[in-house]
């Protein structure tokens, strides 16, 4: 029953930092200052070449267009065109996206009150499930940002 419980609270807390983001005011993030701009040895980006993101990004399930497709007026994430409204829009996105993904892993790991003995398992598992969401939105970001750039350029 532990396990189940656990499950329970995980959905739960996802769910809530899910909607807690769909609600977080956007002129509040700042893409260009800790923790959403890039890190040095991230070289804006560059260092998830290495992990062939991009060839494993989009096999992964977004949520935010399953939502989208149950309460219409939560926006897309996908570029329809490149003007800059979009563009600043879903740099700001990327930011709530990463942000509710670190904070659902640190939530994540009070299932361990819930059930010592396996929690620290089934919160690691979850964290690492949520590792690879956090990775995209690093490498997105600043491609974002280049192409905002060369678009006001």
């Amino acid at each position: 029953m532990p396990f189940v419980y656990c499950l329970i609270y995980l959905i739960s807390i996802s769910l809530i930092i899910y909607v807690i983001g769909r609600i977080y005011p956007r002129k509040w993030i700042k893409e260009n200052s800790f923790p959403f701009k890039s890190f040095k040895f991230e070289k804006h980006g560059k260092i998830y070449d290495k992990l062939k993101i991009k060839k494993w990004k989009t096999k992964l399930p977004d949520f935010s267009l399953i939502m989208h497709k149950i309460i219409s007026k939560i926006p897309k994430k996908r570029i329809e065109n490149t003007q800059n409204a979009n563009l600043k829009i879903l740099i700001k996105e990327t930011c709530i996206a990463e942000a509710t993904h670190f904070f659902a892993m640190i939530f994540g790991f009070l299932c361990v009150k819930i059930w010592y003995k396996f929690g620290i398992i089934i919160s690691t598992v979850f964290a690492a499930l949520n590792v690879p969401f956090i990775l995209i939105q690093r490498y997105n970001r600043p491609r974002l940002i280049r192409a905002l750039n060369l678009a006001t350029a």
